[in-house]
């Protein structure tokens, strides 16, 4: 270590932290809040399907449905950047691989869904 603070701040601008997170496990969480958000949306549908009641019901419902869908696709896009990062870096390969199944499996159901309306 140098005590020149020019050097020492240009190793600390070089230093990369965030390659040493385990981006595998990353991949799993967010794959895991995706099938959450998915399911709590799947929720709220069957639950809006009863007679009306005062009005602000199905107004939360549908505000909810979208915050819910909306969550699943940020952490589906951000399940996929750290599935690859995990992969690639080599932190937590197998976790990386599990994420990269459960983003298979959205793929799959969706697909089959589209397949499906026509």
């Amino acid at each position: 270590m140098s005590l020149d603070p020019w050097a020492a701040l240009e190793a600390q601008r070089r230093r990369r932290h965030w390659r040493q997170w385990p981006w595998g496990w990353v991949a799993v969480a967010f794959g895991v809040l995706m099938w959450a958000a998915l399911a709590y949306a799947v929720l709220l549908a069957a639950g809006s399907m009863r007679m009306p009641g005062d009005g602000a019901a199905p107004r939360w419902q549908h505000t909810m449905g979208w915050v819910c869908l909306n969550t699943a696709a940020v952490s589906c896009v951000l399940s996929a950047v750290t599935t690859v990062l995990g992969w690639r870096l080599r932190r937590a390969r197998g976790a990386a691989m599990l994420a990269g199944l459960l983003l298979l499996a959205l793929a799959l159901l969706l697909g089959g869904v589209v397949l499906a309306q026509l």
